[in-house]
C-alpha cells in the first residue's frame, strides 16, 4: 500500500506550495538524522523527501493527485472489505506522531528553564555598591 504523500508532509490535498515548503521544512527539522537518533528516522526522512520532491512539482503533484484519485476509485469497487482508515493511518503514523510530541515536550522544558532565570538573585542592578 503506497503512503499517502500529504499525509507524510502534514498538509492538506488544497495546500498551497508556500505551505508545502513550510511542512517540509519542519518536517526535515524533526526526522533529519543528524538530529534524530531513532532508527527509523533515516528511513522517514526519505519518504518525507520523495513526497516534497513530488508535491512541490506541480506536473508532479498534478499526477499524483489523479493516480491516488484512481486508485481510491478502484478501492471502492473491491468485493472485499478493505481494512479501516483509521486503523492504517494509526499504526503507520504512530513514530512521527511521538516524535512531534517529544519535541514539544523537550521544547517546553528548555524553554521553562531559559525563562524561569538562575534563581540566585545575581542582577547586574542590585550590585550597584559603587
Amino acid at each position: 500500500m503506497e503512503e499517502d504523500l500529504y499525509l507524510l508532509l502534514g498538509v492538506g490535498k488544497t495546500a498551497t506550495e508556500d505551505e508545502i515548503v513550510k511542512a517540509y521544512k519542519r518536517m526535515a527539522l524533526i526526522y533529519h538524522p543528524d538530529k534524530n537518533n531513532h532508527p527509523k528516522s533515516v528511513e522517514h526522512f526519505k519518504k518525507i523527501n520523495a513526497a516534497f520532491k513530488v508535491l512541490s512539482d506541480r506536473v508532479s503533484r498534478v499526477r499524483y493527485d489523479r493516480q491516488s484519485g484512481s486508485l481510491q476509485a478502484s478501492a471502492g469497487t473491491r468485493t472485499r472489505r478493505p481494512q479501516s482508515t483509521a486503523q492504517v493511518t494509526t499504526q503507520s503514523n504512530i513514530f512521527p506522531t511521538l516524535c512531534v510530541i517529544g519535541g514539544v515536550l523537550l521544547g517546553a522544558v528548555v524553554g521553562a528553564f531559559a525563562f524561569s532565570g538562575s534563581g540566585n538573585g545575581n542582577n547586574d542592578s542590585d550590585n550597584d555598591e559603587d
